[in-house]
């Protein structure tokens, strides 16, 4: 009884531990997915533009109209917003790129539909990271932990295809 315990115990352990290369990969792909999904319906408003927040995170009245902050608890997230910016807009990208001897843990690009988006990671302290993620002319960032980044990278991605999606109709 006691080797069989130990081994299932073992098999929790190994399961519950995520590399954060393999976090990455699966927010990554996560991102994607929203991505290349139909966008979801905004449930929110900031000023003139509608977008679509998860249940728990708070958009605080925006200080114009091209800047939203999203927060949940102590965690913000900035949402910058360029109207004229088209659905296979690079401009975020591009200056995101500007420096070419940052390193990128993450840098991934999408394009569908006539559509762009990508998402990139870098660090900036320990278990500290930037996550950029945008879809037209629409961006959102945040520093967070390895942790989250998967969950971040997904409903910031929504995020951004609710508002193109919206700008669209």
């Amino acid at each position: 009884m006691g080797i069989k315990m130990m081994l299932f115990s073992s098999v929790l352990v190994l399961t519950g531990c995520v590399s954060p290369a393999d976090e990455l990969v699966e927010g990554v792909s996560s991102a994607r997915a929203a991505f290349e999904e139909e966008a979801p319906e905004p449930n929110e408003t900031a000023g003139e533009t509608e977008l679509y927040v998860p249940g728990g995170y708070d958009v605080e009245e925006p200080s114009d109209d091209h800047n939203v902050l999203i927060t949940r608890g102590n965690q913000a997230f900035a949402l910058f917003l360029n109207p004229n910016e088209a659905p296979d807009s690079t401009f975020f990208y591009d200056l995101q790129k500007a420096n070419p001897e940052e390193t990128w843990l993450a840098d991934e690009k999408f394009s569908q539909h006539g559509r762009f988006g990508f998402v990139t990671v870098r660090t900036i302290a320990e278990d500290r990271y930037e996550l950029v993620v945008s879809s037209g002319g629409a961006k959102l960032s945040t520093v967070t932990e390895q942790s989250a980044l998967r969950n971040h990278m997904e409903w910031m991605m929504k995020t951004a295809r609710s508002i193109e999606a919206a700008q669209e109709e």
